[in-house]
């Protein structure tokens, strides 16, 4: 390969890096969001009142009037909901981050791989030069 090739091939190959890096900047930036949303869930979770037993005669008319509805029950079947809800979203967050995980450690497979060849082509460049000041000097 002559030198202007190499010298073509060693800038291609920087700016692939360069996209590379950028690519793993970004996919950095969505794993740090989903850290922070899930951190929120969290603070929602913490911020939950875990429903208690009333006293035994603590039941009021229901909506239609048509007879007694128990409190606890439906305070424990809301925050079952909610603690169901935070729990979906949470282990959503987390599948979003193991796939995010996965593309980052492509990222930096192929920014090694990129990297290996650019010392290669740093090398072929070097001795196109050393080939060119011998045969001229």
């Amino acid at each position: 390969m002559g030198l202007a090739a190499s010298q073509a091939r060693f800038l291609s190959l920087t700016a692939r890096k360069s996209d590379l890096e950028f690519n793993a900047q970004q996919v950095n930036q969505d794993r740090m969001r989903l850290a922070r949303e899930t951190e929120t869930l969290f603070e929602e979770y913490l911020k939950l009142k875990v429903p208690s037993p009333y006293p035994i005669d603590a039941t009021h008319p229901d909506a239609n009037n048509n007879g007694l509805a128990d409190l606890y029950e439906s305070d424990q079947l809301a925050y079952e909901a909610e603690v169901s809800r935070i729990n979906a979203l949470t282990e959503g967050y987390h599948s979003q981050d193991r796939v995010l995980e996965i593309n980052l450690k492509n990222l930096e497979t192929q920014q090694k791989e990129v990297q290996t060849e650019i010392d290669s082509v740093k090398k072929v460049i070097d001795k196109n030069i050393e080939m060119t000041f011998k045969t001229f000097a």
